[in-house]
């Protein structure tokens, strides 16, 4: 290993430029993002370049599509409802320079079917049998 190059966290070799005050990581610079669900209605379909600075942001923002569209979904329904609803999200170590980015994220939503049954009142005795 050449004595200018130093290791990131791990394992992973960061680049031998020296000056980090002006040095733009082309990887970090290029990155792009794209969408892999199922849901056409949300950003990043095509990939999509952000800027280091605002990727972060970009993908909250996207991940909030995700679940907004799953309670309109629930909403317009009327036999679904959500059970439960995260979203996580990932980050990665870049392979060039080092830096932490916000890789992407996952939202998971859980459905249940409501059955409507017929509320009929309750009669008191009906499902009980004593003999004394």
């Amino acid at each position: 290993m050449p004595e200018n190059a130093k290791k990131a966290q791990g394992s992973r070799k960061v680049s031998p430029k020296g000056d980090y005050d002006t040095y733009e990581c082309q990887t970090c610079k290029n990155r792009k993002y794209k969408d892999g669900s199922n849901d056409p209605s949300v950003s990043f379909k095509t990939p999509t370049k952000l800027s280091p600075e605002t990727a972060a942001f970009k993908i909250r923002a996207h991940e909030a599509e995700h679940v907004s569209h799953a309670w309109a979904k629930a909403n317009a329904s009327d036999d679904q409802e959500i059970i439960s609803q995260s979203v996580t999200y990932h980050t990665d170590i870049c392979p060039e320079c080092g830096k932490t980015y916000m890789s992407g994220g996952t939202t998971h939503t859980v459905f249940r079917t409501t059955k409507n049954f017929d509320q009929s009142p309750v009669e008191k005795g009906r499902y009980l049998d004593i003999t004394v």
